[in-house]
């Protein structure tokens, strides 16, 4: 059975970097808490599984009852951030979008509760595809962590949307 100091090593070799730069990486929970936050986001709030043409229903069923007020400062966070477009093409990857396209369009003032949860659903789910299957890779967690950490929390705010309305989690049952 493998050590953490020989995963560190390996790792390390994977990436190209030392073990100093492997730990300093797996010492940041910033990862691990969006890797657990997706798990339940995704379970709980689609069933398992997120694809892009699910997240207009998803933000359609949930923006009138979701706690706008928890949610707000995160969608303004990544309405401002993604006017940027060279910020937005590396979000994008390539990947079309045309209702992020006109959500961006619009002034924050003017988004409605539906556009805003829309806009951090695809953010958080094109986070997703970036760190799995697309140019972001491990190292890059440590750079993007503020977004990542931003992502978290509005995971967090649905997670416990979706659970306050049906408890289905049981920790002691776990």
């Amino acid at each position: 059975m493998a050590n953490f100091s020989e995963f560190n090593l390996w790792l390390g070799k994977i990436f190209g970097c030392s073990e100093y730069d492997i730990k300093k990486i797996l010492k940041d929970p910033t990862a691990l808490h969006f890797l657990v936050a997706w798990s339940l986001f995704e379970s709980k709030c689609f069933k398992g599984f997120v694809k892009s043409e699910d997240i207009s229903n998803y933000a359609n069923t949930v923006s009138s009852t979701i706690d706008w007020l928890e949610l707000s400062d995160t969608v303004n966070y990544f309405h401002e951030r993604y006017q940027d477009t060279t910020f937005l093409e590396n979000l994008l990857h390539q990947q079309k979008c045309q209702n992020l396209t006109e959500i961006l369009k619009k002034p924050f003032d003017d988004l409605n509760r539906k556009e805003g949860v829309f806009l951090l659903v695809f953010v958080i789910y094109r986070y997703r595809n970036n760190i799995f299957h697309g140019n972001k890779g491990v190292q890059s967690w440590v750079v993007y962590s503020e977004q990542i950490q931003h992502c978290t929390h509005a995971m967090q705010v649905m997670v416990s949307h979706v659970e306050a309305l049906k408890q289905t989690i049981n920790i002691a049952s776990a």
